[in-house]
């Protein structure tokens, strides 16, 4: 005879069939309750290291007359080694969750501007600090925020606190008949007392509580989002509880602002570390003065108001002995000029090991200038080849850089200047010409910036025969006058002197 087992002694679940569902339960508490109801076995939590220990899940019948009922249905190693599996998925999930957190603030702060990784994660514990301490000033249970769309049509959540985590992932909804979210833009705060029965669908919540407060999220006096509290059962609201939320949802907002602004400084030490890299390379990358050739002396400089230098000078003996001179400016002033400037450097290089002349060397550059971008790529250039034997030379210039030859007893124009800079069109206009240089002669080039500057080219002829009365060095007496004149535009000099055998 078998004897029933005493009311008693049975596990009473209560007529909720959907407890486990419930809004405060995760996927991650629902599957280890299956767990332990599938297999028989539950993890022991005293053990906080990585080893998994099971132990006999309670809800087993213990007072079954079948010994084989009491038993669970899988041996313990079998569940621990399940068990140790679904941790390791367990951790897995919760990391790529707290990740999809930190992704939704950084989402909500689009409203604002979107900011780095690591200000991110600062914002989305601050946030969701906010929304802890909101609930707990308030007594409430939970909170989510959700913030509209570009098209202003959907609110998606985008941080949640007493709710699971899935909420994240979950579809966006409606804000057209959404009333609570919708009379919280146009109004301070909606409290919501009950929301059981009919009130729930008067108010549209997104979760089911008994009692709920909505405010707005605001970026200036545009609303971008809205701030739920909830709680389980319905409870009188007053003033009070709506003055918390507008606090809560004033801090978020500032949070947002803060981690906006953040994001901006950043983006500016950036810029200001990648401009001060451009010039660093481009300072290292200009030749230092030194002797070209027995009796011989080449030195250039660049003074210019901003980090960058959209300009460039260039000296090298080619195969045959001969030496060559270049310089170079884009008309572009901007940072974008420094790379123009460069590609006609590199255009400069490649170009040159092969046999040229000066006016061959400028339409290979303008074709290069012309072939690598459908924007405009002007730059001004002037490229000289002398024979260090008999100071005989040719020269070819194009654009706004202009050139002379001085000694003891005064100056000649090397070049004219106001022709088109390369790239202009197909084929290259430039000026062409030969020259002598004798001894005790100096030939020095210069860009347009000392004319936008006022330093005429009268001015740059005395300072020249000075240097060579003193024997000083040319471009350390010009740059002594050039002083005295505002530094406004890009100043480039490029000379050659050669000294008395």
């Amino acid at each position: 005879m078998t004897t029933p087992v005493p009311s008693y002694l049975r596990l009473h679940l209560g007529d909720d069939a959907n407890a486990a569902t419930r809004h405060g339960h995760s996927s991650s508490d629902q599957f280890w309750s299956a767990f332990s109801a599938a297999t028989g076995w539950r993890i022991d939590h005293r053990h906080k290291n990585d080893d998994v220990e099971v132990l006999p899940a309670v809800q087993m019948d213990v007072m079954a007359d079948d010994p084989a009922q009491s038993q669970p249905p899988v041996v313990k190693e079998n569940a621990t080694e399940l068990a140790s599996v679904a941790r390791a998925m367990s951790k897995e999930i919760e990391e790529l969750q707290s990740q999809v957190r930190r992704q939704e603030i950084e989402l909500a702060s689009q409203a604002t501007v979107q900011f780095s990784p690591k200000r991110s994660e600062a914002a989305s514990e601050a946030v969701h600090l906010t929304l802890q301490r909101a609930i707990q000033a308030m007594g409430f249970d939970a909170a989510a925020i959700y913030m509209l769309d570009d098209e202003t049509q959907y609110l998606k959540t985008r941080a949640v606190v007493g709710l699971p985590s899935e909420r994240l992932s979950s579809e966006p909804r409606m804000l057209r008949g959404s009333r609570a979210d919708l009379e919280a833009m146009v109004q301070d705060a909606v409290l919501m007392e009950d929301l059981h029965g009919i009130a729930a669908e008067t108010w549209t919540p997104p979760e089911p509580f008994g009692a709920a407060v909505c405010t707005a999220i605001y970026k200036g006096d545009l609303p971008i989002g809205t701030l739920w509290l909830f709680a389980n059962e319905p409870r009188q609201l007053d003033a009070s509880f709506s003055a918390i939320a507008q606090m809560a949802s004033s801090q978020i907002t500032l949070e947002l602002s803060s981690a906006a602004t953040v994001r901006r400084e950043e983006r500016s030490r950036h810029a200001v570390e990648a401009i001060a890299d451009i010039a660093a390379w481009q300072y290292s990358s200009l030749p230092i003065g030194n002797v070209l050739a027995p009796g011989w002396l080449v030195d250039g400089m660049i003074e210019s108001p901003h980090d960058w230098s959209t300009g460039w000078h260039v000296w090298d003996v080619l195969p045959d002995g001969s030496l060559i001179l270049a310089m170079a400016e884009a008309l572009d002033r901007r940072a974008g000029g420094a790379m123009i400037a460069a590609t006609a450097r590199a255009a400069l290089t490649a170009h040159s090991g092969y046999q040229h002349t000066p006016q061959q060397m400028l339409q290979r550059i303008g074709d290069t200038l012309w072939e690598t971008n459908t924007a405009d790529q002007l730059v001004s250039l002037l490229y000289a080849r002398i024979n260090p034997e008999t100071g005989e030379g040719e020269v070819a210039s194009a654009g706004e850089i202009s050139g002379l030859i001085a000694g003891k007893y005064g100056y000649r124009p090397l070049t004219q200047t106001g022709g088109r800079p390369l790239a202009a069109a197909i084929d290259v206009e430039c000026y062409e010409s030969t020259f002598h240089l004798a001894e005790g002669e100096t030939l020095v080039t210069f860009g347009q910036g000392l004319q936008l500057d006022g330093i005429s080219q009268e001015l740059v002829g005395c300072c020249m025969r000075s240097a060579m009365q003193t024997d000083e060095n040319p471009l350390a007496v010009l740059r002594r006058e050039m002083a005295g004149f505002p530094n406004r535009h890009e100043r480039g000099l490029l000379s050659l002197s050669r000294r008395r055998g």
